[in-house]
């Protein structure tokens, strides 16, 4: 008996009929899913990939942690991953940094947005007072309008 591979050939996949060729890749599409896919766990158990356990066991590590017992020198220097340690020692300057711009953008911008608002209610009451000063000296016109103020003859001696 010929040996059949688990996955289609190019051959296959090129001289085939259309339905054979979409089986064969329906099929690698299965393997690849079955292989992401994780074991099944019975009723009632729990599983070991889940969120619940694995917060459980980030908690239970958090809970057992001491500073004491890590910055002991034969522990830091000997046992210890320092890795995670020294990258936030180097990187607390950056991180520092960020965090204030990140701030102080937010204030500027709130401030900025409060300045705004505050000049467009000013620039709205002064122009309110100005209309109504216009209305208030539009009432004391004379009916005809005001006559052309001539200072002196208008034709000369």
């Amino acid at each position: 008996r010929a040996h059949v591979p688990p996955w289609p050939s190019v051959a296959l996949l090129t001289t085939a009929p259309l339905s054979h060729r979409l089986a064969g890749r329906m099929a690698l599409r299965m393997a690849a899913l079955r292989r992401f896919c994780s074991k099944p766990v019975p009723l009632g158990l729990e599983s070991p990939n889940s969120v619940k356990a694995s917060l459980k066991q980030f908690t239970e590590t958090a809970k057992g942690f001491s500073f004491s017992a890590y910055f002991e020198e034969k522990y830091f220097w000997g046992k210890a991953n320092v890795g995670p340690f020294f990258l936030l020692l180097l990187f607390t300057p950056t991180i520092y940094r960020s965090i204030k711009d990140v701030y102080w953008t937010r204030q500027l911008r709130k401030l900025n947005t409060e300045e705004i608002i505050s000049d467009r209610y000013e620039w709205l009451k002064l122009n309110m007072i100005k209309d109504e000063v216009e209305a208030a000296l539009l009432e004391k016109v004379p009916a005809g309008g005001f006559q052309p103020l001539q200072l002196g003859p208008s034709t000369p001696p």
